[in-house]
């Protein structure tokens, strides 16, 4: 009954702290002892055969058959091995001590406990040992379902290889004790309703060394085959040539065990006696596709037909196993990233649609895999050739693509690329940035001569210039009053050459920024000098202004006729009117000045429409950049 939350602690009483509080307290004993307890003991001191009770057979075996009792002093289980009725006689006794001497010897925790070796009522010997409540390992062997639903794990595989370490153990305790078991297979491997591992029947289990009992056999005496073929070693057939046995006949054994957790059957299974023989002797057995390479490896050094060749010991199997183990995370992501390589590769190898965004998906999946697998063991080599296999698939495809830059950066992944991989990337990183360096030559090149570049600035200056230039021989005129002088005539381009030079630092960030403008200022400045060396010429030459006059409009002409073969051709009717105006000067010599000033004006009008800035064109449409 619960007490109540305010009640007071029970109190201790101080005189039955005998050892202090850190002691065990015990209760005292019962008033009444219990009636039959003296009586059971003293039934067994009449009748030593009534300490057993006999509850059937549990299993058989070649001689001996195991039985299912209950021990009466202790009120539990217990299986009790004996000689079959036609086994029974001096050898049948012989053995069955000898196993149990054997087993007796081997205090364990994976060797069944021997706990009593007496006679039974008819007075066949008998020997008491722990009932394992289980099965044996082979009921597991190649049943995945089976070991899931009754031991919970995930891994099959894990579980088999810790089973097998743990008879790796057992055997390496009973080295250590001088014994060799001899019949290692799963048959003799009970595995407990909790994982427990026993290792059974050591009826043919021998003696390294001679302990002066006579009790053990002496694996120096051995000269007859004792054990199952479909696992023995080569040396356990071999026995009356001379060969020995030694504790690397049981590491042969622990590789057939491991052999038929990958296989799911002996290593020597063969339909027929001399097949089985045969296949001892060569010991290469043949393994699964899917056998974790590690695993197959170890298995076959266990089964070297050499003894020399095997390990040196049952912990070095175990060892070896627990390595695996350790790494077996690392391997289960290296083999799901090489699933992803796989079907990476298979993408890039497939013709059609690039789907770019889908392999790199497959190549980021499949390198954190090998990354994460390298992480926790650098010396994985199936990670380390996986990833470099991966990027060099990458690598390649980006190089057929052309694209140089990821490329490069993929390369930049590994530690140590390929030489030859190397030097392709660098050919197509040279190749890209002289790619480049074109494409920036030719942007260049039409920034330098697009025509709309300045064009503001340009009309401006044309508005200016084209008013002066039409003006001015109507001035000149005026001023003459008579015929054409070489003071106007040479005045004139004088006049312009200094209004365009200061127009032209005005407007030179704009006029100068391209090679359009800079083109146009040149033939300006070119034609306007010509037209003072032409009047110097003449006057030195006594040629009349007029002349002289007439030839500023050819030159005019001339100019604005390279103009329109290598700058802008829109300035034909520029051309076409100096042309024109230049042909009349001999019909109307008296009107040079005013055919000038009409073919300069024309000049002006085509050059303003050309050049207008977009702004002024009032939503007329843009002439095509190559009319520019």
């Amino acid at each position: 009954m619960p007490q109540p939350a305010d009640a007071p602690p029970p109190r201790l009483d101080p005189t039955t702290l005998v050892d202090g509080p850190r002691a065990t307290l015990r209760p005292p004993p019962p008033e009444a002892q219990p009636a039959g307890a003296l009586a059971l003991l003293g039934q067994l001191q009449r009748d030593p055969a009534a300490a057993l009770r006999d509850e059937g057979v549990l299993g058989e075996g070649g001689m001996g058959q195991v039985r299912l009792a209950t021990q009466v002093a202790l009120g539990r289980k217990v299986a009790v091995k004996t000689l079959r009725p036609d086994a029974r006689g001096d050898h049948g006794t012989h053995s069955l001590l000898r196993e149990a001497w054997v087993t007796g010897t081997l205090e364990h925790p994976n060797v069944v406990p021997v706990y009593d070796i007496g006679l039974d009522a008819t007075g066949a010997p008998r020997i008491v040992l722990k009932r394992i409540e289980g099965e044996p390992w082979a009921r597991f062997i190649g049943d995945d379902a089976g070991v899931r639903a009754r031991f919970g794990v995930d891994d099959p595989l894990e579980w088999h290889l810790r089973t097998l370490m743990q008879v790796c153990t057992a055997v390496q305790f009973a080295h250590s004790r001088g014994i060799l078991h001899r019949d290692l297979k799963p048959a003799n491997v009970m595995v407990g309703a909790y994982g427990e591992t026993y290792l059974v029947d050591w009826g043919v289990a021998v003696s390294l060394a001679d302990d002066g009992s006579g009790r053990l056999p002496l694996a120096r005496d051995a000269v007859h085959m004792a054990g199952t073929p479909v696992y023995m070693a080569p040396e356990m057939l071999q026995l009356e040539q001379g060969a020995r046995l030694s504790e690397r006949t049981d590491v042969y054994l622990l590789g057939g065990l491991l052999y038929e957790v990958l296989a799911h059957r002996p290593p020597h299974d063969a339909p027929t006696l001399d097949e089985i023989v045969q296949s001892v002797h060569r010991s290469a057995p043949v393994f699964p596709a899917d056998a974790p390479p590690a695993l197959e490896a170890l298995a076959r050094r266990a089964m070297a037909p050499d003894p020399a060749d095997r390990p040196a010991s049952a912990a070095e199997v175990r060892a070896e196993l627990q390595r695996f183990l350790d790494r077996r995370p690392t391997t289960l992501l290296t083999a799901q990233a090489e699933r992803r390589l796989a079907e990476l590769t298979a993408s890039l190898q497939a013709e059609g649609e690039d789907d770019r965004v889908s392999r790199y998906r497959l190549f980021g999946e499949c390198r954190f895999g090998f990354r994460q697998a390298l992480a926790a063991w650098p010396e994985n080599q199936r990670a380390r050739d996986g990833l470099r296999w991966a990027v060099r698939a990458m690598v390649e495809h980006e190089l057929a693509h052309g694209d140089a830059a990821a490329a490069s950066a993929l390369l930049g992944e590994l530690d140590a690329p390929a030489p030859d991989l190397r030097k392709r990337v660098e050919a197509a990183e040279a190749e890209a940035r002289a790619a480049r360096a074109r494409v920036a030559s030719l942007e260049r090149l039409r920034a330098d001569l697009d025509p709309l570049t300045g064009q503001r600035t340009r009309t401006f200056f044309m508005v200016v210039m084209g008013g002066i230039w039409t003006a001015s021989p109507v001035a000149r005129q005026w001023i003459d009053q008579g015929p054409p002088t070489y003071r106007t005539a040479i005045g004139g381009p004088l006049v312009f050459l200094a209004v365009a030079a200061g127009l032209t630092w005005w407007g030179r960030a704009s006029m100068m920024r391209t090679a359009v403008n800079r083109r146009l200022l040149a033939a300006m400045f070119t034609c306007l000098a010509g037209l003072v060396v032409n009047d110097l010429v003449n006057r030195a030459l006594g040629v009349p202004a007029s002349v002289s006059l007439g030839q500023h409009i050819a030159v005019t002409g001339l100019t604005l006729t390279l103009i329109v073969a290598t700058i802008d051709r829109r300035l034909w009717p520029a051309a076409a009117a100096s042309w024109a105006a230049y042909a009349l000067t001999g019909v109307l010599p008296d009107h040079v000045h005013l055919l000038m000033a009409v073919a300069n004006g024309l000049l002006t009008i085509n050059g303003i429409w050309v050049w207008r800035p977009d702004a002024w064109r009032r939503g007329t449409r843009a002439p095509r950049r190559a009319d520019r």
